[in-house]
């Protein structure tokens, strides 16, 4: 029994619990994961006895061996930083082990990770996406943490099960969460200011248009939102995830919330005060550093909670940040907790125990997370979180006390996404864009997707 959990995360194991998972069962295991099983050998290989392993950072890093750990993750470079300073700080106390680092931004990440996990080349460790786990599953490219658990030498103490059940695939962990956060609007409290609007704690999608609109009257800064945070939103208003259950299809049995989605695109072009396409090419609002909001190109931007303090410090000034909007006739609230990253390990790593152990020391060691400070998320330790709520920034203090305040009306997370989810998501940005230059109707740009998207689904699930 776990006798330590603070109240936040135990809200946050009620909420998720009914969609992580638990219960990965729904999706049929690959028939031939010949990487994995050679991985489970080597883990019955190198576990140690039971009631030797120790519960602290790197107890079970045994061997004096030298060895060399390929980590990879995506990120910015605050977190290039403090993850490399965690690292080092592991190789201190086992000079035995290095690790060299393959950090790159979110764009091409993924395709990179497609690339070297079909020449067998995969870093040993992994920073996974939750919508993204469910191929390196189906393919058995993770390798098993369970048995590492069993023994001790990752220690979930203090974690909700409902986390843990986030990175599981038939009963057994395979990625452990690393922090968790929830989507979140951020804001330019001084072009607000400016403008005389009030941003609430939580609008519908209509006050969102309106703030909007009156902020570019005012200030002539333009507003962003993107188009597959928007669409995931709208179908969770509407009491559905953007997915069937079986992954083949989207929800619902015709396109009119896509239609209502490029509807909202068009009406924000042709009112002015939506950024330009090529706006958007010259400041990529996927990269902390370009984001439009940083020189107030926009007065806002939609990003995940654990990147507030990041961007703060980037933009040199604090910003605000409110929970995401929903549909004026929304049957539940779309705004939701979900795990902000995970650390996996490659199923064909030469060395699966001094793995687990780093993932163990990079998510439940407090010496590590004083470094990492919650960047990828509220940390999933209770006694982790413990520690750190002792010693906040004040941008870091207002990300946690965001989260607590997401946890009060937060529904469950959806199932991750299926395979072909990243194609959809191109399919209706490509769609999009047409919309905004005039060269397809809302109409017209729902009705493609809602066939192709359905195309890509039924033929990859």
């Amino acid at each position: 029994m776990r006798k330590r959990r603070y109240a936040s995360l135990a809200l946050c194991g009620i909420l998720l619990a009914g969609s992580l998972w638990g219960c990965a069962g729904k999706t049929e295991p690959a028939p031939a994961a010949t990487a994995q099983e050679k991985q489970e050998s080597k883990a019955d290989e190198s576990l140690p006895s039971e009631g030797t392993s120790e519960n602290t950072a790197g107890g079970t890093a045994a061997d004096s061996e030298p060895v060399v750990l390929r980590m990879a993750w995506w990120g910015n470079q605050k977190r290039n930083d403090i993850t490399v300073e965690a690292l080092n700080l592991y190789t201190q106390m086992h000079p035995n082990v290095t690790f060299e680092t393959e950090p790159s931004d979110w764009s091409g990440y993924f395709d990179k990770l497609a690339t070297q996990a079909a020449t067998g080349n995969l870093p040993d460790i992994i920073q996974q996406d939750y919508n993204r786990l469910t191929p390196f599953y189906q393919k058995g490219q993770l390798m098993n943490l369970q048995p590492y658990v069993d023994s001790g030498v990752i220690n979930t103490e203090g974690i909700a099960q409902s986390v843990l059940d986030s990175g599981s695939y038939d009963g057994e962990l395979y990625a452990l969460c690393n922090g968790l956060t929830s989507r979140c609007l951020v804001y330019d409290k001084e072009v607000v200011e400016e403008a005389g609007v009030t941003i609430p704690d939580q609008m519908t999608w209509d006050e969102f248009f309106e703030i909007s609109k009156t902020i570019h009257e005012k200030t002539g800064v333009q507003t962003y939102f993107l188009e597959k945070d928007i669409c995931d939103n709208l179908y969770r208003s509407a009491g559905m995830p953007l997915y069937a259950s079986d992954g083949k299809s989207l929800s619902g049995e015709d396109d009119a919330l896509l239609v209502r989605l490029f509807t909202m695109g068009k009406q924000a072009m042709d009112e002015g005060w939506h950024v330009s396409p090529e706006t958007l090419v010259e400041k990529n609002p996927e990269v902390v550093e370009t984001m439009p909001i940083m020189d107030k190109t926009t007065w806002n931007s939609f990003t995940n909670s654990n990147q507030y303090s990041v961007l703060c410090s980037t933009a040199g000034r604090e910003l605000g940040i409110t929970m995401y909007p929903k549909s004026a006739d929304a049957v539940k609230n779309p705004v939701y907790l979900k795990p902000s990253q995970f650390f996996g390990g490659s199923a064909t790593t030469e060395h699966p125990e001094v793995v687990a152990d780093v993932i163990n020391f990079l998510v439940t060691s407090v010496e590590a997370n004083q470094i990492l400070k919650g960047e990828r998320g509220t940390p999933v330790s209770a006694s982790v979180l413990e520690v750190l709520k002792a010693d906040l920034s004040d941008t870091e203090r207002t990300s946690y006390d965001f989260i607590d305040q997401v946890v009060k009306i937060a529904t469950p997370a959806d199932p991750p996404s299926p395979s072909g989810a990243s194609e959809v998501t191109q399919v209706m940005s490509d769609y999009m864009e047409q919309v905004r230059y005039g060269l397809i109707t809302p109409e017209d740009a729902a009705a493609a997707v809602f066939k192709e998207a359905n195309d890509i689904l039924s033929s990859t699930n």
